[in-house]
């Protein structure tokens, strides 16, 4: 397993980015519990709301981020479902710094412990890129514990844009011009929320991001997914190509929807209402 503990540019960096982090959550809207589940790639932060009653939902935020992503959302989610959502590990949020190798299902497993820890037998998972890469491994090793799949933008159905990580990597370099160029590149024409681009300014400024490539899902992989799953993404994504992604799926899911957004980038939102008819109980 390989462990990564230099995921900031700096101590002083990290403090910033995660006291941001937890500023929001004091702000948080939805009453919550806080979680720190022990597993063997490190502790992972869990933010857990709604009754306890009501059928499970888990959600997995990207590369680069953390659950804050999903506080718009937890509100309207909490009204039917029992919500956890989690810091993945190895990112800029609550979690261990831990990187384990993409391959050998090291994302599956972990996310096993964490539904173990936390006594879920099966839930419908939403995951956005890296989060819907892991919610889709977890599928097809754990396909009794996953009972619908919401995949944003996912990663590990097509290939990387390489041209525009370069673009990206390049452009980075330019101070301020170049994060608004980056930001546009991502974000597409969304009018960003100042908090949100505060945060993104600071995991910028003291994140190191992973660079490897996430590994495609083989035909047999996609085959083995028995539960339905809905696809969204824009159709101007900068990371990965959206239609080929929904072709891709349709051809090798049984039970898959796609859903490709107009003018939308790697950057999916407002799509709450439409996830919550799909995932409905």
């Amino acid at each position: 397993m390989k462990t990564n503990n230099t995921i900031y540019k700096s101590a002083n960096g990290k403090i910033k980015a995660l006291d941001f982090y937890n500023s929001i959550l004091k702000d948080w809207t939805t009453p919550c519990r806080e979680h720190q589940i022990i597993t063997t790639y490190g502790s992972t932060f869990v933010l857990e709301s709604g009754n306890k009653s009501l059928p499970k939902l888990v959600l997995l935020h990207g590369s680069g981020t953390n659950s804050a992503m999903w506080k718009a959302d937890v509100a309207e989610y909490s009204k039917n479902f029992h919500v956890f959502a989690v810091d993945v590990i190895g990112e800029c949020g609550n979690s261990a710094e831990n990187r384990p190798h993409f391959k050998d299902k090291h994302y599956s497993d972990w996310l096993n412990e964490v539904f173990e820890k936390l006594k879920i037998n099966q839930a419908t998972i939403i995951g956005c890129s890296l989060g819907a890469w892991i919610a889709t491994e977890f599928a097809v090793y754990f396909p009794q514990k996953t009972e619908k799949l919401v995949l944003i933008a996912t990663a590990g159905i097509t290939q990387l844009k390489l041209s525009s990580v370069l673009l990206i990597t390049v452009t980075s370099a330019f101070g301020e011009w170049g994060f608004n160029k980056i930001n546009k590149m991502i974000y597409g024409d969304l009018d960003i929320d100042k908090t949100a681009l505060q945060f993104v300014s600071l995991v910028q400024k003291h994140f190191i991001p992973r660079t490897e490539l996430l590994p495609l899902f083989s035909t047999t992989e996609l085959e083995n997914i028995a539960c339905p799953v809905l696809f969204i993404g824009g159709e101007t994504d900068c990371f990965y190509n959206t239609t080929k992604t929904a072709k891709r799926l349709k051809k090798t899911v049984a039970n898959v929807q796609n859903m490709i957004l107009k003018n939308t980038g790697h950057v999916v939102v407002n799509q709450s209402k439409t996830i919550q008819q799909f995932i409905k109980p």
